[in-house]
């Protein structure tokens, strides 16, 4: 009796593993006409808008005019490709941009506002080739330095016969101004506030 439940068992087994291999048959058959979806596009930090040194108004520069600083520390994300029977007619792609901010002695308040933006060069001018997101940043009471991971934003990449997904560059940044790209590219460091 033990015996013939065993082997209901292992024919349960077996068909279960034949209708599975059925559903997955076109995926892992090389002789198909499916076509693996193609990379995401590239997403990289933009060299000299990966910190950010934020002064209080006015001409000074030292330790004690800091508001905040802040260093994109990287992002994770993923890409969905539209389409059907391989023919794409764009690529979604979703990311989440972390960063680590501290406090500095002439932010008055216990929040702050943090832009970055979302670029690709391709499609600049038009809107789609730099958007720009801001994020509440609020530090609790005990708190002056946090790790940020903000919400998911969505970029969308329109594939065309001269345009594949894999080709597209997407660069991250913090929206500087003209002064804070210049201190960033000459490396003027002030004792920081870390």
């Amino acid at each position: 009796m033990k015996f013939r439940f065993i082997l209901n068992l292992a024919a349960l087994g077996c068909l279960g593993l034949i209708l599975t291999s059925c559903e997955t048959a076109d995926i892992l058959n090389p002789f198909g006409k499916k076509k693996p979806l193609p990379a995401c596009p590239k997403v990289q930090l933009l060299k000299d808008t990966d910190t950010i040194t934020a002064y209080r108004a006015g001409p000074g520069r030292d330790i004690t005019d800091i508001r905040y600083e802040a260093e994109l520390k990287g992002f994770t994300g993923e890409c969905e490709y539209i389409g059907e029977k391989g023919i794409y007619s764009k690529v979604n792609v979703t990311i989440k941009v972390g960063f680590d901010i501290t406090r500095g002695p002439a932010e008055k308040s216990r929040s702050t506002n943090v832009s970055y933006f979302v670029a690709m060069p391709e499609f600049y001018p038009k809107p789609q080739g730099r958007q720009v997101f801001t994020t509440k940043v609020i530090f609790p009471e005990n708190r002056n330095s946090m790790q940020i991971v903000d919400e998911a934003v969505e970029v969308s990449i329109p594939i065309t016969k001269s345009r594949s997904g894999p080709g597209s560059k997407i660069y991250i940044g913090f929206q500087l101004t003209p002064e804070q790209i210049k201190f960033n590219r000459e490396k003027q460091r002030v004792p920081r506030i870390r």
